[in-house]
């Protein structure tokens, strides 16, 4: 600044750390073309443990916007001294994903010790437009979810648990069930789609590309910068991907 003559402050870190906060980031999403096929996933990424540091005022950013964060009730008021404890811990990131277009229509971060069946409303709150399936590991084998699901006119494409049992009166999981035990679990798998639910593991692939860890301090920060994440994997899925070509084919003209 001196060198251009400039009256300016210079900013340094702690600065840009204060700005992070209010920070509103908007994740670039294109309109959905026709009934959409969501496809479901969390994973971990490291912080360093947030009980060394201060009580905060956490918040939980408003739907529909495009993410959330959420902390549980005991981790709101938990206050330890700084300097306490230097053990890491986590914060999951649930993410929804096209699957035709292959881009982030729902993100949430929450505390480690959130189900990942929890947050499936939420993040089909997220989603714009018809849906047509929600397709998710056994973790989501839930009423909740199953009900989340039901009330997009969506269908569910969950494996039921180890040794799950009949719901009854007619529940659309009961035909999960039955189409399992006439096909085996490959059978069901292959004509259901479910396969289709691994692009929303690419996607966690991808998303920890940008690294592994959150390097915020505070949880409202560590939200903005899971945001700033997804916002950057969509604008970068939008300017294009590549197309995958098994060896001995010839690849279809552009």
């Amino acid at each position: 600044m001196r060198l251009c003559q400039l009256d300016l402050p210079v900013p340094d870190h702690t600065h840009m750390s204060r700005r992070a906060a209010p920070l509103s980031v908007k994740i670039p999403r294109r309109p959905r073309r026709g009934p959409t096929h969501v496809v479901v996933d969390s994973t971990g990424l490291k912080i360093f443990g947030e009980g060394e540091w201060a009580k905060a005022g956490f918040r939980e950013a408003p739907l529909p916007a495009a993410a959330t964060g959420r902390l549980c009730q005991a981790e709101r008021g938990t206050v330890r001294q700084h300097g306490v404890g230097k053990r890491r811990t986590w914060r999951k990131i649930h993410l929804a994903v096209d699957e035709t277009t292959k881009d982030i229509i729902g993100l949430e971060i929450t505390a480690a010790d959130w189900g990942d069946s929890e947050v499936l409303p939420g993040l089909l709150d997220q989603v714009e437009g018809e849906v047509s399936q929600v397709s998710a590991d056994g973790a989501y084998d839930s009423h909740g979810c199953h009900a989340a699901i039901a009330e997009r006119d969506a269908r569910a494409t969950i494996p039921p648990r180890d040794g799950a049992v009949a719901w009854g009166d007619g529940h659309p999981r009961d035909a999960i069930l039955q189409e399992i035990e006439a096909k085996g679990l490959a059978g069901w798998k292959n004509d259901s789609g479910y396969h289709r639910r691994s692009l929303a593991e690419n996607m966690m692939y991808r998303l920890k590309q940008l690294g592994d860890s959150l390097y915020s301090r505070t949880f409202e920060r560590q939200v903005n910068e899971a945001q700033l994440r997804a916002a950057i994997l969509n604008t970068c899925t939008y300017l294009g991907m590549p197309m995958p070509v098994r060896v001995g084919q010839v690849a279809p003209a552009a």
